[in-house]
């Protein structure tokens, strides 16, 4: 059954929607900008570090919150390049980085930008922890200008978009785990 709001069609819509002003002057915009809002998700997760590492890392494991027909290209590595790219309805979506920290199975760390809607590049930091029982706490956050001007839009006690989208892809991950313990 085809998608109807996949994942990344939810992170496309979120980067179109920025509005980015390269040309910040004033000393209050500076320090707005040494400011910036982020987005902060916590989850658990009943399956060891690595399997969750793997979902952000090999194309295998990242396809259950992508869709079938996307396409990764990976170079994991501190300063290797990604791009992920997915066509739907005759458009296609490019996703691209840069890997910054890459700490197999615990922590990684990458710009994230959609080059086709805004030049802006958020950084996603992705820290995972072993639990007692087997399991892992993930830490997600993602700061940059994209997301800070997202985040001050919303009314008080609001969800932003990338939020919703985020959090169905790591439901989407969950799923695929549950599924493949039975």
């Amino acid at each position: 059954m085809k998608r109807i709001i996949g994942f990344l069609s939810l992170v496309f819509l979120t980067f179109s929607a920025c509005n980015y002003k390269a040309d910040k002057s004033s000393a209050q915009e500076q320090y707005q900008e040494n400011k910036m809002r982020e987005l902060k998700i916590e989850r658990h997760f009943d399956v060891e570090p690595e399997k969750v590492y793997r979902a952000f890392t090999n194309p295998k494991d990242m396809i259950v919150w992508w869709t079938p027909d996307t396409k990764f290209d990976i170079d994991l590595r501190v300063g290797g390049q990604y791009t992920i790219t997915r066509e739907e309805d005759g458009n296609k979506f490019v996703m691209t980085g840069k890997y910054l920290e890459v700490e197999r199975p615990h922590k990684l760390k990458y710009t994230c930008g959609m080059p086709d809607f805004s030049p802006v590049m958020d950084t996603i930091t992705v820290e995972i922890q072993a639990d007692a029982k087997g399991g892992c706490q993930l830490t997600f956050i993602q700061v940059g200008v994209g997301i800070d001007e997202e985040l001050k839009q919303l009314s008080e006690g609001t969800i932003s978009e990338t939020e919703k989208g985020w959090n169905y892809g790591f439901d989407l991950m969950e799923k695929s785990w549950k599924e493949n313990k039975k």
